[in-house]
């Protein structure tokens, strides 16, 4: 026991040499406190009454530890083995913490690794905020990448005002997110769209066509175009003439049935000529005709001239309806002295009859043509080649077929059709009836009937444009009274 504690109290110093050396050692303040009282108290209370009251509290703190016992041994035994096992757990917390130590760097290392990896520009947040973006705007890019499939059934199904609003939408897309490999794609793929969508528009103005579909066409083709590639205004039309002359080299073609017997019937006339010159007769009478007198002739001319009458007053009212700003920059004024027959009375006195009539359009277009002179600068307007292109046409198949035509009543016939294209011409300012002048070159009529009547084409050519100016002054004049 220890007896560092007698030094506060002398009567304790007394005491400790008579306690047990197996007891606990005393509490000081209890032991202070109960020497205390014990002082206090008389000798004879000490010796007579104390013991007593010492058995008393002893007998009653057993007791009370009985008690105890009896209500708290449970809770007393678990308390005991709980305290047994301290020493164990003990042991188990120390390698714990000596394995965790040890763990550490290990750890620290990991955490380095962590928040290097998964910080806000690290590679792995930055993957999964592009996942998730992606996830979040998956309806989106579903919409955009099905832009080419709802552009190709636009096209298939010639709605072509949503197809060009939707492919405006993807340029504008490309135009905003040009980096974008996706937009990149569907860009690439709605423009190979949009050629097929541009020769499918071709192929309309190919074929027939009435003037508000063809309206519709040129301005349909003219948002076709992106800004690198658009056409321009001069190209648009002369597309359009390029067109609609291959509808109408087309509808000629269905004449080729009969233009093989023209044809036919040509050469007959060319052999009929060869087999009655002054080498192979030795009279100068022709022989009867061999070659039919141009019947089958005379209905290709006449079918001919009605297809290229119609067509092509068609084809230049329908130019000048879709481009009201166009002027034709057209010089038809008479051939130069050159031509054969330079002061031929039909180009002077007749005056090719329509003429008169249109002299004020032919001013306004030789002033246009000086305008669009491609040596100041500007090119001509398509109309203008144009319409010189189909003067070749019919001077060409007139040059070729009407003198294999025997009737002279037949020729004028004809001639007359002529004249009244010339005229539907005339009223869009194309008149090309001065040019139609040097119809004599052409040969009509039989050579040896001309050699004996002299200018007889130039006779010809007269009277029907004479007839025809008396039917066109009539006709004005009927008119003027209605």
């Amino acid at each position: 026991m220890d007896h560092s504690v007698s030094s506060f109290n002398p009567l304790l110093d007394l005491l400790l040499p008579h306690i047990p050396q197996s007891a606990p050692p005393p509490d000081l303040t209890v032991s202070t406190q109960y020497l205390s009282r014990l002082s206090s108290l008389p000798l004879t209370s000490i010796a007579g009454s104390e013991p007593a009251s010492l058995s008393s509290s002893l007998h009653s703190l057993n007791l009370s530890l009985q008690s105890l016992s009896s209500r708290s041994h449970k809770s007393i035994i678990a308390a005991s083995n709980h305290l047994s096992a301290v020493p164990k757990s003990i042991e188990l917390l120390h390698s714990s913490l000596t394995t965790l130590e040890s763990s550490l760097p290990a750890i620290d290392s990991q955490i380095t690794n962590f928040t290097t990896n998964f910080s806000r520009d690290g590679t792995y947040l930055t993957n999964r905020s592009k996942a998730h973006l992606l996830s979040k705007n998956l309806d989106r890019l579903l919409d955009i990448l099905q832009l080419p499939t709802l552009l190709q059934s636009l096209i298939s199904a010639s709605s072509y005002p949503t197809a060009l609003d939707l492919l405006a939408h993807v340029r504008r897309l490309h135009s905003l997110y040009h980096d974008s490999p996706t937009i990149g794609s569907v860009y690439a793929e709605c423009e190979t769209l949009q050629k097929s969508m541009t020769t499918n528009l071709i192929n309309t103005l190919r074929g027939p066509l009435k003037l508000p579909t063809a309206m519709k066409t040129i301005g349909f083709l003219r948002r076709c175009g992106t800004k690198e590639a658009a056409m321009d205004e001069r190209g648009l039309r002369g597309l359009f003439l390029v067109c609609r002359l291959a509808f109408l080299s087309g509808l000629l073609s269905a004449l080729d049935p009969l233009k093989e017997l023209a044809e036919e019937e040509r050469e007959r006339r060319q052999s009929g000529k060869e087999g009655n010159t002054p080498a192979n007769n030795a009279t100068t009478t022709p022989a009867p005709s061999s070659w039919g007198g141009g019947t089958q002739t005379e209905r290709y001319l006449k079918r001919w001239i009605e297809v290229f009458r119609e067509q092509s007053f068609g084809i230049v009212s329908m130019y000048k309806s879709i481009f009201p700003n166009a002027l034709p920059a057209l010089n038809l004024d008479p051939p130069p002295p050159s031509s054969p027959h330079p002061h031929s009375p039909i180009m002077s006195s007749v005056g090719i009859g329509i003429r008169s009539r249109s002299s004020s359009t032919l001013s306004n277009m030789s002033s246009s043509a000086n305008d669009d002179d491609p040596e100041g600068g500007q090119a001509p307007d398509p109309l203008a080649s144009f319409v010189l292109h189909l003067l070749s046409l019919l001077t060409g198949t007139l040059g070729r077929y009407l003198k294999t035509i025997e009737e002279r009543s037949v020729r004028e016939s004809l001639l007359t059709q002529v004249l009244y294209a010339a005229g539907s011409m005339g009223r869009l300012g194309g008149e090309f009836g001065a040019i139609l002048g040097v119809i004599e070159c052409f040969g009509m009529g039989d050579e040896e009937q001309e050699e004996k009547n002299g200018d007889g084409g130039e006779e010809e050519w007269v009277g029907v444009v004479a007839k025809h100016k008396v039917l066109v002054s009539r006709l004005e004049t009927l008119t003027g009274r209605g």
